[in-house]
């Protein structure tokens, strides 16, 4: 399925200048590990997809298209998840990972209390300004993609309003891997949220549950992509492996 500006607009609720943006204008950046062989900007999964769908949730909390979608930020964006896969892939360790990613916004951090506590999670410190997803160890993977806002002039009190709703969009779709992996995650030794709380009927229950709870905050912003995913979310109940948690 081609993702098209017309469907990030019409079906999913995205503002349509950076539908346009992402789906039409940007180029496939290159040498970029997280675009290997991709002929086109947005493909489908959620791992392209988010990028359109956070940058709109920023731009409703407040942040302008013209600082959004400068050249500049975007390609730091691109170079910070060309990072991020290497470190997926076990081609550089964690902290090379964070050593990257400190050269690559040297000179750039203009939200310099967010940049010192997302350094200090993964460097397994606790941080010292802002509340993050702490409780489940699965649900923190959205951390990364906070990098993105660090070269951006935004307030301390803008950070900690945003992040409830950066998580209420984060969380669910970390929950659909969730679901959709959980044997693969279960053999594998992996993260997965359901894991977590008991990997049992309970845990089932209680991962949807907190999907739904985050997707009612996100409805607030965003009313068609909180339906989408939360769609998707009811889908996920349905696949075999938790329909046989579900049973026992």
């Amino acid at each position: 399925m081609v993702i098209t500006s017309r469907i990030l607009q019409d079906r999913l609720g995205i503002d349509p200048f950076i539908a346009d943006y992402f789906a039409n204008q940007r180029p496939v950046p290159p040498d970029n590990l997280f675009w290997k062989d991709k002929r086109i900007y947005l493909s489908m999964g959620f791992g392209f997809l988010t990028i359109p769908f956070a940058f709109d949730l920023m731009y409703k909390c407040g942040i302008s298209r013209e600082l959004l979608l400068h050249d500049e930020h975007v390609k730091r964006m691109e170079q910070g998840f060309d990072l991020l896969k290497k470190y997926e892939l076990k081609r550089i360790t964690l902290e090379e990972f964070v050593t990257g990613c400190q050269h690559l916004l040297k000179d750039q951090i203009h939200q310099p209390r967010l940049a010192q506590d997302l350094f200090s999670l993964f460097t397994g410190k606790k941080p010292s300004f802002f509340k993050f997803e702490t409780t489940y160890q699965a649900l923190a993977r959205s951390d990364f993609f906070l990098f993105t806002l660090v070269d951006l002039s935004v307030t301390d009190d803008w950070v900690q309003q945003f992040l409830p709703n950066w998580y209420a969009l984060a969380r669910p779709i970390l929950l659909l891997d969730d679901f959709r992996d959980i044997e693969e995650d279960r053999t594998n030794g992996e993260e997965n949220t359901i894991i977590e709380l008991g990997d049992e009927k309970q845990a089932v229950l209680k991962a949807y549950e907190l999907g739904k709870s985050d997707l009612d905050q996100l409805s607030r912003i965003n009313q068609l992509l909180a339906e989408f995913i939360q769609g998707l979310l009811n889908d996920s109940m349905q696949y075999g492996p938790i329909q046989k948690m579900l049973a026992d």
